[in-house]
C-alpha cells in the first residue's frame, strides 16, 4: 500500500514507490529515466521541457506523460519528487516551481550559476519546508565511502595534498549550452565543480586561492587550473577542460603513502593504496546498475524521514561549493 502525506512541505510515512517528475529532456534525463526504471523504489511518471516537441518524444522513448511546465508538473497528484535537469540558468526557476507546490526537488549541480542564485534556492525551500538537495552524486558513491573510511583509518597520515582534475573535448557549438554563457556555461561550473567539491571535502575552504583560465570566443571558461592552500598547509591542484581529454582521476596524499581514487574518480570501482612507487593494496568499489540511483536512494531515505535537508549532503555544503567556484572564477578573472 502507498501512503504520502505532504505535510509542511515535507513528505512523511511510506512511500512504496515515489513517483518522480523530470524536468528537461536532455542526456541527464534520460539517464535519470533509466535510473529510475530500474528502482523498485521509484517509477518516472511525467516531464516537461522547455520544448513541447523534445519533451513528447522524450515521453513517449520512455512511456510518460507529459506536463506543459515546471508548475504543472509539480501540481500532478502522482508526482512525490521532482528532478530538475535543465540547464544551468533555468535550476532556480524550475526548482522553485515545485517547492512552491510542496514537491520536493533533486536539483543538478549545480544548484545555481553562483552563490547568491542558490541561495535565494535554499531561502524556498527551508522557507517553505519542502525536501531540496543537490544532486552531487558522486558523495553517494561507494567509492567516497571507502575513500573517507581509508583516510579515517590513518591508511596515507594526514591528508597533505588533492590532485583532481576533469575534462573532456565539449561540442564547440557556441549555441550548445556548454560555451552558451546565457545557459550558464563553461567548465569550471559544468566539470569543475567535481574536483572542487572533492578537495573541499576533504581539506576544508583554502586560504590562499590561485587560478588561471583559457575563454571561448563566447567569455565562458574553455579550460581553469586552480591552486589552493589549506588550513594546515595541505595544497589542492585542480583542473577542467572542455579542451582536453584529461585522466579524470583524484589523488588523496600524505606522509604514508596516496589513495589513488581510478578513473572516473567522481564514480569510479576502485581505489589504489601506493607507497613509494609500489602497490600496498587494491580496493574493489564497483558495483551492478546506474551510479545514480545512490543519490535517489538518499532522496527516498530523507523524505521516509520526514526530512527537508540530507544530512549527507546538506544544503549549506552546496553553498560552500557555489561561494568556493565564485571565488575561483573572480580569482581567474583577475589572473587575465
Amino acid at each position: 500500500m502507498l501512503v504520502t502525506r505532504r505535510t509542511g512541505g515535507a513528505t512523511v510515512g511510506f512511500v512504496e514507490r515515489f513517483g518522480w517528475g523530470i524536468v528537461g529532456s536532455g542526456r541527464m534525463a534520460e539517464a535519470m529515466v533509466a535510473t529510475l526504471a530500474e528502482m523498485r523504489s521509484a517509477r518516472p511518471v511525467a516531464v516537461t521541457s522547455r520544448s513541447p516537441e523534445r519533451a513528447a518524444s522524450f515521453a513517449a522513448r520512455h512511456g510518460l506523460a507529459v506536463a506543459a511546465t515546471p508548475a504543472t508538473l509539480a501540481e500532478r497528484p502522482d508526482v512525490d519528487v521532482v528532478y530538475v535537469a535543465s540547464t544551468h540558468d533555468r535550476h532556480v526557476d524550475d526548482a522553485v516551481a515545485a517547492l512552491e507546490r510542496g514537491v520536493p526537488v533533486l536539483c543538478e549541480k549545480p544548484l545555481a550559476p553562483s552563490a547568491k542564485q542558490a541561495r535565494r534556492l535554499v531561502e524556498v525551500a527551508r522557507r517553505e519546508r519542502v525536501f531540496l538537495m543537490e544532486a552531487m552524486w558522486m558523495v553517494f558513491q561507494p567509492a567516497w565511502e571507502v575513500l573517507l573510511e581509508l583516510i579515517d583509518e590513518g591508511r596515507i597520515g594526514a591528508v597533505r595534498y588533492v590532485e583532481a582534475d576533469f575534462g573532456f573535448p565539449a561540442d564547440p557549438d557556441p549555441a550548445r549550452r556548454w560555451l552558451d554563457p546565457r545557459q550558464a556555461g563553461g567548465a569550471l561550473l559544468d566539470v569543475g565543480i567535481y574536483p572542487v567539491t572533492f578537495a573541499r571535502a576533504l581539506l576544508g575552504d583554502p586560504e590562499v586561492v590561485a587560478a588561471v583560465r583559457v575563454d571561448a570566443d563566447t567569455g565562458v571558461d574553455l579550460q581553469l587550473a586552480a591552486v589552493m592552500r589549506h588550513r594546515g598547509g595541505a595544497l589542492s591542484v585542480l583542473g577542467c577542460s572542455f579542451q582536453a581529454d584529461t585522466a579524470i582521476q583524484a589523488l588523496v596524499a600524505g606522509p604514508e603513502g596516496r589513495l589513488v581514487v581510478r578513473a572516473p574518480f567522481h564514480h569510479s570501482t576502485s581505489i589504489e593504496h601506493r607507497r613509494r612507487s609500489k602497490l600496498v593494496e587494491t580496493f574493489d568499489v564497483g558495483y551492478v546498475g546506474s551510479g545514480y540511483r545512490f543519490e535517489v536512494e538518499e532522496v527516498h531515505r530523507c523524505l521516509r524521514r520526514g526530512l527537508v535537508e540530507s544530512p549527507r549532503y546538506p544544503l549549506d555544503t552546496s553553498l560552500g561549493v557555489l561561494a568556493l567556484l565564485d571565488r575561483i572564477r573572480d580569482v581567474s578573472d583577475r589572473a587575465g
